[in-house]
């Protein structure tokens, strides 16, 4: 919200001798206007506070020389998108999710309207993910959330010691999720999650905590966001560390929204740093083209079709960590 700071003159005389008494109160009056409104809009002293305290946490994190280690975290279905939204703009996005998906990106960005989110994707073989979450506003100010994201491998064969089957395994990955979020002139949030995951009888069990902070600068947005940042995965008697991720990430309206664009520079410790870039045209109003690239897929496309309180997304990657997926979301606000 922008302040301005108006000063009346009452008695002014628009005589030939009082002409530039007038103009230069007139100019004054505009400078003061201007000065006020560019303190009371800018939140720099919010971003020095929340920012550099989030940025030393994330960097502490960061392994020494920030390398990729491929295969050395658990739980890999972390490191894919979760709704068709983020996922046609190239994985991520976190500037620009908003509402109940923004519990799986930038908790900052919950919002203040009640809205569900449900998704739907299909992997390789007979791999599926299914991920909802519910928003539900405090007030004006806070919003809480919870998020559930199951990841389905399908049937997986077992095999002795000689080759011969056992028999099919069951096995799935699970997570749960908490998070709050609050909106000012810097908006912040936090959340929780406990992970889960199965491979026949045996279970493993980890928790891990995600921060986000975001600022609107006109039209635009800037964010900064961690998740799965916890203690490692246990499982049976091995231990990995979770796919922590750190984001800043850029939302860009141009024309409008007419036309949309985001970038996030990522670190996630499974691939390395990552830039993400993403578009979205709307050619018509309700109705949106959207695509994505990033280092490991070379472009994703997607399409949305919003209508009052009701969101419907698709998405296709062609490729990436579990091969071709085809990406449904829908959302449905109040």
């Amino acid at each position: 919200m922008k302040f301005f700071s108006i000063i009346f003159n009452k008695g002014l005389t628009f005589d030939h001798h009082n002409c530039k008494k007038v103009e230069a109160s007139r100019e004054r009056n505009e400078i003061l206007m201007l000065i006020t409104q560019r303190k009371q809009s800018l939140p720099k002293p919010l971003l020095y506070k929340f920012t550099l305290p989030l940025f030393i946490f994330t960097w502490y994190i960061i392994p020494s020389g920030a390398a990729a280690h491929p295969g050395e975290c658990g739980l890999d279905f972390l490191n894919i998108a979760v709704g068709a939204y983020s996922a046609s703009t190239g994985q991520a996005n976190y500037a620009g999710m908003e509402g109940a998906e923004a519990i799986f990106g930038n908790p900052s960005l919950l919002g203040e309207d009640l809205n569900g989110f449900a998704s739907y994707q299909y992997l390789i073989m007979d791999t599926k993910s299914q991920a909802a979450s519910i928003n539900i506003p405090f007030n004006s100010k806070y919003s809480f959330a919870l998020g559930i994201n199951i990841f389905d491998p399908g049937e997986i064969t077992g095999y002795d010691n000689e080759g011969h089957k056992t028999g099919n395994l069951k096995s799935g990955d699970y997570l749960v999720r908490l998070g709050i979020g609050s909106r000012s002139l810097l908006n912040y949030g936090a959340t929780f999650s406990y992970y889960e995951q199965h491979l026949d009888k045996v279970v493993g069990r980890s928790y891990g905590f995600g921060v986000g902070i975001s600022c609107d600068l006109g039209q635009n947005r800037i964010g900064l966001s961690a998740e799965n940042i916890g203690p490692k995965f246990k499982i049976s008697q091995s231990s990995v560390p979770l796919p922590s991720r750190i984001a800043l990430s850029g939302w860009f309206p141009v024309r409008d929204n007419f036309l949309n664009l985001s970038a996030d520079f990522i670190y996630s410790r499974e691939m390395g740093f990552r830039f993400v870039g993403g578009i979205e045209y709307t050619p018509l109003e309700g109705f949106f083209f959207r695509a994505g690239s990033n280092n490991d897929i070379p472009l994703s496309t997607g399409l949305g079709i919003s209508s009052g309180s009701f969101d419907f997304d698709y998405s296709y990657v062609p490729s990436g960590l579990f091969g071709a997926r085809h990406l449904f979301s829908v959302t449905i606000s109040r």
